[in-house]
């Protein structure tokens, strides 16, 4: 089926994408006196067009995401139809997807600074506190839930802004579209909470977890959960005991405390809102805060600037947009500042995998085809209003067992030698001191009368 000319009010300029379920396009809006504007259009697939199935899961993202109003999320200016065609109608921003940063880094042998990395988890927790607390006109939580949260869902604009994407399969009470118990998971595996996994209850944890993945793949630049098989990415999942991001590269220990946290098996060991995790970020990391638009802006200019302006070139009135944008950071000075070397001592034969593309599709899966126990009996709905937060002070407790890095086991050794000096030192001290003969004075000898 050939792409439409027009949508509503809407004149289609260039296919932007297309995944299993929708199409997406760049269109634009005229209005009086030369107005334009241009949008993303987001449209089903024809053979998915008339399935009341589809149609009700993209009319439920266009009523949840229009009630959410933050800069870090795409905002949905409406929802549409022509003749029988629903079509979703965004603000459309120009840049690339986390994934596609992680992967220029990985090919050039580099790693976000640990600050960078640390400000895009806050950006993206910012917008799923937004998300989390969105209300309806009774000022009712909706207990939306993002389920889909990865780096192929996070956008990273030509002009710095980080902001969360497709909540296509997001959860939240009064939806059309209500996935039974025993149809299957929703979401990307490898950024599903244990409980997200095994089909039972989510709230809005399920997608503080899941940024956790993204922040320690961010950090470490290699797959958290790897695995040749969904069996084998599962298994490793549900196990638990996973190493911090430390354990592979250069990261602050009270950082690596976050990250771990987060990524707790029970979820009530995690931060129990996004905006506590933001909070506790920025405490681990206080330079991240420091980070501004601009200075993301140059990072991605430097790393993708070349493959925007291509892209661009295709797309009707982009191109000259994108030269008028004046850069507050420079490319290099970004790139100096805010990137690493990737240290090849830390990358141990077992673990070098890298980050790469990734479907980007969300799954949906049945537990029986993967061997799971059958879905848990949703107990009702499930609400996170608003639930009390600890104090945002956080002291990392000890890290779970790992495999050390080769500098970790240099210093476990030197502290080991010293440990033995000073043990041996005292022992020595107490032998002089107690043992008869050893010492300055003789003892004294108490002599019996006669």
């Amino acid at each position: 089926m050939s792409d439409p000319q027009r949508l509503g009010g809407y004149d289609i300029l260039a296919r932007l994408k297309s995944g299993g379920m929708a199409t997406l396009y760049l269109a634009e809006r005229s209005g009086p006196a030369g107005f334009r504007k241009q949008v993303a259009v987001k449209v089903l697939k024809a053979h998915l067009a008339s399935q009341p199935r589809f149609i009700e899961m993209l009319i439920d993202e266009a009523r949840i995401a229009a009630r959410i109003s933050h800069p870090n999320v795409v905002h949905i200016e409406e929802l549409g139809k022509d003749a029988d065609q629903y079509f979703l109608v965004m603000e459309y921003l120009h840049g690339a997807a986390l994934s596609e940063l992680l992967q220029e880094l990985a090919s050039r042998r580099l790693r976000l600074a640990p600050a960078m990395s640390a400000a895009i988890a806050m950006a993206c927790a910012s917008g799923l506190h937004a998300a989390h607390e969105t209300r309806d006109d009774n000022r009712r939580l909706l207990d939306v839930v993002h389920r889909d949260v990865s780096p192929q869902n996070i956008l990273v604009g030509a002009r710095g802004d980080v902001k969360l994407i497709d909540f296509g399969i997001a959860k939240a009470r009064d939806r059309l579209h209500v996935t039974d118990a025993g149809s299957g998971v929703k979401g990307k595996l490898r950024y599903m909470a244990p409980e997200q996994l095994l089909g039972g209850p989510v709230d809005r944890r399920v997608d503080i977890y899941a940024l956790g993945v993204v922040l320690w793949e961010m950090l470490a630049m290699r797959r958290l959960f790897q695995g040749q098989t969904d069996s084998e990415v599962i298994a490793r999942i549900t196990d638990g005991g996973l190493p911090p991001p430390g354990a592979f590269a250069e990261v602050p220990f009270a950082l690596d405390g976050v990250v771990l946290q987060c990524l707790a098996s029970e979820p009530r060991q995690r931060p129990q809102t996004a905006r506590l995790m933001r909070q506790m970020l920025k405490e681990a990391v206080p330079e991240a805060a420091a980070i501004e638009r601009g200075d993301v802006a140059g990072l991605l200019w430097a790393l993708l600037g070349h493959k925007m302006l291509e892209r661009a070139e295709n797309l009707p009135g982009v191109a000259a947009t994108l030269q008028a944008i004046e850069l507050d950071t420079s490319p290099a000075k970004a790139l100096a500042r805010f990137t690493e070397p990737l240290e090849a001592a830390l990358h141990d034969a077992d673990t070098n995998v890298m980050i790469g593309d990734a479907p980007g599709e969300a799954t949906e899966v049945s537990a029986g085809s993967l061997g799971l126990p059958p879905p848990l009996a949703p107990p009702g709905p499930v609400s996170m209003a608003s639930p009390p937060e600890p104090s945002p002070s956080f002291a990392p407790g000890p890290p779970p067992p790992s495999e050390p890095s080769g500098k970790s086991r240099w210093v476990g050794a030197a502290l080991i030698v010293l440990l033995a000096l000073l043990v041996g030192a005292a022992l020595a001290f107490l032998v002089l001191e107690l043992w008869p003969g050893q010492s300055g004075d003789a003892p004294a000898v108490q002599t019996l009368p006669p």
